[in-house]
């Protein structure tokens, strides 16, 4: 439903929108059939809900505004969906431990990695409360008004693809930290995005991995099969099974 508040972006007065903040794409290809996408949440007491068109936030952006970021949520999507597709493995001992994609714009995709981030930071929807940015929100907004990327140390972006499953779930966003720097990680279908929110530079171990001017983009392999994120979602979906079995009274509570 529509309504008339504060838009965040512009600061007028608007009817606002039903404003996604991860794209619906990245969630119509976790739907497994007829079924929607499962939300997964790690925070206690939370159980994983579908959602047939994603999460979306009615209190943040006008149509106007919207309209205004949609252009780099199309071509992350693109990057991401399509183009991927066309990636070079690059191996190690006989395995793939990463993709690299050439010719892709920098200042598209990194306004869609700091747009998704500022959405997320400023949304009151409980699938993105563990993403908080503090003072780096200003900044954010500052980017996305200004459609200023930014260099790329400036909320630097890393991205990683799982390799072993389909996805039919995605986890909520959450914070991270790699040798003391402050990240955000969102979930996009199969890949995973580390976007950092700390002044310093990325950890060297990284520095050539993360998004950068006029440099192929590197989606770093990862498995999901015995990995913390593997594990969670077992647990999570283990959790919810039992908790509706008791509400069906089949397990005494």
């Amino acid at each position: 439903m529509s309504n008339t508040q504060t838009c965040r972006l512009c600061l007028q007065e608007k009817r606002l929108i039903n404003a996604h903040i991860i794209p619906e794409g990245f969630f119509r290809l976790l739907r497994s059939g007829n079924v929607a996408p499962e939300m997964h949440s790690n925070s206690p007491g939370s159980f994983p809900k579908r959602m047939p068109v994603g999460v979306y936030d009615s209190t943040i952006l006008c149509g106007e505004c919207d309209q205004q970021i949609a252009p780099w949520d199309d071509y992350g999507q693109q990057v991401l969906l399509q183009r991927f597709q066309k990636a070079t493995p690059i191996t190690h001992q006989a395995r793939t431990v990463a993709w690299s994609l050439e010719e892709v714009n920098y200042t598209n995709l990194k306004l869609f990695f700091v747009a998704l981030l500022w959405r997320a930071s400023i949304s009151s929807h409980n699938f993105y409360k563990r993403i908080a940015v503090g003072p780096f929100e200003k900044r954010l907004r500052e980017m996305v008004l200004e459609s200023e990327p930014g260099d790329s140390q400036e909320f630097a972006v890393i991205l990683a693809r799982f390799e072993d499953v389909s996805m039919t779930a995605m986890l909520d966003p959450h914070p991270e930290r790699f040798d003391h720097i402050f990240f955000c990680r969102f979930y996009l279908s199969g890949f995973v995005s580390y976007i950092k929110v700390d002044k310093r530079p990325v950890p060297e171990l990284l520095s050539e991995l993360h998004l950068q001017v006029g440099k192929p983009l590197t989606i770093l392999t990862r498995s999901l099969q015995g990995s913390p994120d593997g594990l969670l979602m077992r647990k999570i979906a283990e959790s919810a099974l039992a908790f509706r079995e008791r509400r069906k009274g089949k397990i005494p509570g």
